[in-house]
């Protein structure tokens, strides 16, 4: 069984937080200070580095942190996997 990966042109695109560059590198960026709830759903995986403050977080699928997290002023929820390297 084999698999074809189809890319369409990808040239620098950037959404804020994650920057593919023509050369096939990317990067990720997050805020160090999340003013919303962030939810990782069940079957998915997230990825912050840190140090990172939110307010709430639910875990349902897995979230590998690296550095620290803080969860500030509401609930740590973890139904799935936590990692904080």
């Amino acid at each position: 069984m084999s698999s074809t990966l189809f890319i369409d042109n990808i040239t620098n695109k950037s959404d804020n937080t994650l920057t593919v560059m023509s050369n096939g590198s990317m990067q990720h960026q997050n805020k160090t200070t999340i003013t919303e709830t962030i939810t990782i759903p069940s079957g998915s995986n997230g990825l912050m580095a840190g140090p990172v403050t939110i307010p709430t977080l639910v875990v349902n699928g897995n979230l590998n942190v690296v550095d620290s997290l803080t969860v500030s002023t509401g609930n740590l929820t973890i139904a799935g996997h936590l990692r904080i390297s």
